[in-house]
């Protein structure tokens, strides 16, 4: 893995959990006496893909059998790159490596980070991981 690369998935992560560390959070900063509660959230499969990918359709198809076994446990996001241009923006790192999965867990961190990914077992997989 070159160093480029390195430094743009940590850069992402960190924009990432940045991003999205405000949800399921309580407004009084979440403490109880001196001790602070982390609240669990519904963990977060965002999918990113192009219209550009050799296996859109299919991919497609796999990630809604995914959502349909998984969706009282899981949120899903199916970002198509190419349609979205904020989403393109805010993950970068993404662009030329999709399909990509950003996996949230219950803690709302990165559990799982896959470029080029197409394997559902593996993919469900990252989801068994953040359900833990």
């Amino acid at each position: 893995m070159t160093k480029k690369l390195l430094a743009a998935i940590i850069t992402t992560a960190v924009c990432v959990t940045g991003m999205l560390s405000s949800c399921g959070s309580n407004t009084d900063g979440g403490t109880v006496g001196n001790n602070n509660i982390a609240e669990k959230v519904t963990p977060t499969f965002m999918y990113f893909v192009s219209n550009s990918d050799s296996d859109f359709d299919k991919t497609n198809a796999m990630i809604a059998e995914l959502e349909t076994e998984y969706s009282d446990e899981v949120k899903f996001e199916l970002i198509n790159v190419d349609e979205d241009a904020e989403a393109a923006e805010n993950f970068q790192l993404v662009q030329g490596n999709t399909p990509a999965l950003i996996m949230l867990n219950t803690d709302n961190d990165i559990s799982a980070l896959e470029f080029k990914c197409t394997d559902k077992d593996k993919l469900e997989n990252d989801i068994k991981k953040a359900l833990q």
